[in-house]
């Protein structure tokens, strides 16, 4: 009996150690877990006042213009078509306005300039008006530049296994039309593959139509990989509005509740700031910070995303006049 007791005070201590191990490999997989994914209110030294800030940042207006297909592959479609996933990408992640009802009368090959002995340049300046004639914060350009189609299979049988491969390689800048410059320049290859079961006939698999559907699919699993880069680069800009007129006490901005402001902001006036050139060789350098004004206090919307404001401090407020954040 003593012996049957021992045995059963063993098997039961030996239980307690496993489920004790047990519970400790959970528990140090849990804190490396922490250790490595800090939650929002642990990360760095952040008060509170910058928690608060970076959960409702403006929304920022982007357009993207049509890529520019560097490739001997003649298909007038793919920069268009790479543009339009571009911009359904950003659109469906709700975290900036990609403006619908914008007439966009140039594509990417407009700003480039491709008779340099280096190699293409983007005419920066060039690029840049036309982000502020169009009103928005962000300016995106593509290229395509490669598009490789290649073909395998079984040379037997009356019914043979064939796979089409497709791959592209595409290249994307943004700039910050505010500061004047470029911010985030990426490149990245898809690619797509289909598999049928053909008989002695392969024209289909080998027309002109099917390898250009082919090779947008290819285009697209690029241009998906490139979203997520353009989000976190646009997120990481300044986001800035304009006074669009001032009508007595009332001052109009030109972003609202679309933009993500609320009623109460707080928004600094800056004046415009200068344009900077290199004298020596024309080179545009950028937009130097505007000069502080004062503040206006956010009271009430106007249309789909404008804003109604009243002056808090300062004064001598013009049109055209910058506004951040406070």
């Amino acid at each position: 009996m003593k012996k049957i007791v021992a045995a059963a005070v063993a098997v039961l201590a030996f239980a307690v150690v496993l489920s004790g191990c047990q519970r400790s490999q959970a528990f140090r997989r849990d804190q490396d877990f922490y250790r490595e994914n800090p939650s929002y209110y642990d990360r760095g030294t952040r008060t509170a006042s910058q928690k608060a800030e970076s959960q409702g940042q403006p929304r920022k207006r982007i357009v993207v213009l049509d890529f520019w297909n560097d490739t001997p592959v003649k298909n007038d479609e793919v920069g268009a078509f790479a543009a339009d996933e571009l911009r359904r990408g950003l659109f469906l992640t709700q975290r900036m306005i990609v403006p619908s009802d914008v007439r966009l009368e140039y594509s990417t090959i407009d700003f480039i300039q491709t008779d340099r002995g280096s190699g293409d340049e983007v005419r920066v300046a060039q690029l840049i008006r036309e982000g502020r004639k169009l009103g928005v914060a962000v300016i995106t350009i593509g290229r395509i530049g490669k598009i490789v189609f290649r073909q395998r299979g079984d040379e037997v049988g009356v019914l043979r296994q064939t796979q089409s491969i497709a791959a592209a390689d595409i290249e994307v800048k943004v700039f910050d039309v505010a500061a004047g410059r470029e911010v985030l320049s990426i490149g990245k290859s898809g690619e797509a593959v289909s598999n049928a079961m053909v008989g002695f006939e392969v024209q289909s698999q080998q027309s002109p139509e099917f390898r250009n559907e082919l090779g947008q699919l290819a285009v697209r699993d690029a241009v998906a990989q490139v979203i997520p880069e353009v989000i976190r680069t646009v997120e990481k800009l300044t986001w800035e509005g304009r006074i669009a007129r001032i009508v007595g006490p009332k001052v109009y901005i030109t972003a609202g509740k679309a933009s993500g402001l609320i009623s109460g902001d707080i928004l600094k006036v800056l004046t415009a700031g200068d344009d900077i050139y290199d004298q020596a060789t024309g080179a545009y350098l950028g937009r130097t910070p505007g000069q502080l004004k004062g503040t206006l206090e956010l009271k009430d919307f106007l249309g789909q995303d404008g804003a109604v404001a009243e002056v808090h401090t300062g004064g001598n407020f013009q049109a055209g006049d910058t506004v951040q954040l406070y």
